[in-house]
């Protein structure tokens, strides 16, 4: 009996060990939630197929010659890689949805720029609903949104660490940006999660998961899961590999 106990405590701790510093649970367990984060290459892309159900890149519009997003997260240097080249090498491009992280979207791009990705879209017949696009300027999303994209508002960072009048008022105008710009999402690191359930409880969520942090690993995961459980939170970012 003594042993039977010993044995069950032991698989306890082994399941209780994976839980605390796997992804693999969550990705198998949330797979409609849970996508790649920062899928930025060919060979990541080849890496993550058939394991997740999205992808996340970062994108940089261009306009020299001709318009085009390249992929890759400033101020990291480009590698030369379109936007158009990245979905070329999807073997299958309708079984992803896709997060694009806009990094340089501004009043000056944003018509082109929307005008563009839609021709990307229509070119390799991707359901435009099945983009998200993400700023950190929301109210420049409306095109993106007029012409079926899906659409987030990239909140600023560490609302954790701010002090309650500091919070205070950015939360007021994260409210503002938010009527605004009607944007599909409010987007931002999973630490913030509390903040926005508190703050924004009916807002539909997209988070990232990256590192823990200052967060012990029990605190993390158990806050994975509340936030992978709420209704109201449609994608969980997790690195691939």
């Amino acid at each position: 009996m003594k042993t039977k106990y010993i044995v069950g405590v032991i698989v306890f701790l082994g399941i209780t060990v994976m839980l605390l510093n796997s992804n693999t649970v969550i990705r198998y367990v949330f797979k409609s939630k849970v996508w790649a984060h920062r899928v930025n290459s060919v060979e990541k892309l080849h890496q993550t197929e058939g394991k997740f159900k999205g992808l996340e890149l970062d994108i940089v519009f261009v306009n020299n010659r001709k318009a085009f997003f390249d992929i890759h997260h400033p101020p990291d240097s480009s590698m030369g890689l379109s936007l158009s080249a990245y979905f070329r090498s999807i073997h299958d491009l309708f079984e992803y949805q896709y997060w694009l992280d806009f990094k340089n979207l501004n009043s000056e791009n944003e018509l082109l720029s929307a005008a563009t990705l839609d021709s990307v879209a229509r070119v390799f017949n991707i359901d435009k609903s099945s983009i998200i696009v993400e700023s950190t300027k929301p109210w420049l999303l409306k095109s993106f949104k007029k012409m079926g994209f899906r659409t987030s508002y990239y909140l600023p960072s560490n609302l954790r660490k701010l002090d309650s009048l500091s919070l205070k008022a950015e939360i007021e105008q994260i409210s503002k940006n938010i009527l605004l710009s009607g944007s599909s999402y409010i987007s931002a690191d999973y630490r913030d999660y509390p903040i926005l359930k508190r703050h924004f409880p009916d807002s539909k969520k997209i988070l990232w998961f990256t590192v823990f942090g200052s967060m012990n690993r029990f605190s993390a995961r158990f806050l994975l899961y509340k936030i992978l459980l709420d209704k109201n939170v449609d994608v969980l970012l997790i690195p691939p590999c």
